[in-house]
């Protein structure tokens, strides 16, 4: 049973895989449940996610420039949105201010979201098992609050994990560049 976000400790929020294909993903903070994200097929952009106040549906639509689309479930009306650049990416929620979520560092694979101001409102840090996604840990900033910060937490894991994924497939495009095979008698230069 998913408890409300409001209930339990913010600092000690974690993700955690559920299911690898297709993937889901539950939001704890110790042994409270509080959110749900998960994808009906494989391969897919559209996302479900389940709070104990709210239910969304996420999808990414576009190619050069994705945007991400959150809706409450069965309705059409966007609630918020993330526009996706090449190194910054914008969410706004609502009619409210704008956020900015970009990577921590070029050594981890971490994700801050700040306010316009560059205020950090989540730092987000993925947790690869054998180079897959095995979840993340999320850290809330106490100086946050609101009813939308449970919402840019799952609309942040989840554009984190399709990031994951996309470099995962382009991984397994990559051929293996092994060593030279020798060059000997009769062999092309």
């Amino acid at each position: 049973m998913l408890v409300p976000f409001a209930s339990v400790d913010s600092s000690a929020l974690r993700w955690i895989r559920t299911r690898e294909s297709p993937a889901a993903f539950s939001l704890s903070a110790g042994e409270q449940e509080v959110a749900t994200l998960e994808w009906p097929r494989a391969g897919g952009s559209l996302a479900a996610a389940r709070t104990a106040a709210e239910s969304w549906t996420m999808k990414r639509a576009g190619f050069l420039q994705p945007t991400i689309l959150v809706r409450v479930t069965g309705e059409e009306a966007p609630v918020a949105r993330l526009s996706a650049h090449l190194s910054r990416h914008e969410i706004t929620v609502g009619a409210g201010p704008g956020f900015r979520l970009r990577h921590a560092s070029h050594l981890v694979p971490a994700w801050r979201l700040t306010t316009d101001q560059g205020t950090e409102v989540l730092h987000v840090e993925p947790v690869a098992e054998h180079r897959a996604l095995s979840g993340g840990a999320v850290v809330v900033s106490p100086t946050v609050g609101g009813a939308s910060t449970l919402l840019l937490v799952v609309l942040t894991w989840y554009f984190v994990v399709l990031s994951w994924f996309e470099d995962e497939a382009i991984d397994a495009l990559t051929p293996f560049e092994g060593p030279d095979p020798p060059i000997g008698r009769g062999s092309a230069p």
